[in-house]
């Protein structure tokens, strides 16, 4: 499967509002995946470099447990489960639970991110 990008937009809620009536309506313009934030502020909140660090290194290590990311990274596996958590509940990343302990293993969903300024071009 080959991976696709995913596009992060800083948009206002209206922005956001509009969007989803013209894709409602059959509309959209948006082709794949796209995240909404209200701000800088938050963007930089989700994409925390720690976050980042775990969206990069996921395709190249393909660990086998969150436990796994976490001692490659030298990270608290609690630290790194929160975000492994977090990143999953937004999408960018699908666990998989296997064996009988039903392990949950991160996956990345997409291959790189793309930052919407918002500016008109």
């Amino acid at each position: 499967m080959k991976l696709k990008r995913v596009r992060i937009a800083v948009e206002p809620l209206s922005q956001t509002h509009a969007r989803w009536k013209k894709a409602l309506a059959g509309k959209s313009v948006s082709k794949g995946a796209v995240i909404t934030v209200g701000s800088w502020e938050v963007l930089g909140k989700v994409m925390s470099p720690r976050r980042l660090e775990i969206l990069a290194r996921i395709p190249t290590l393909r660990p086998q447990s969150i436990a796994a990311l976490a001692r490659s990274l030298k990270r608290d596996f609690k630290n790194v489960h929160a975000d492994v958590m977090f990143l999953a509940d937004l999408g960018l990343i699908e666990l998989k639970a296997e064996g009988k302990r039903k392990t949950l293993i991160p996956v990345a969903r997409f291959a790189g991110i793309e930052v919407d300024l918002g500016v008109a071009a």
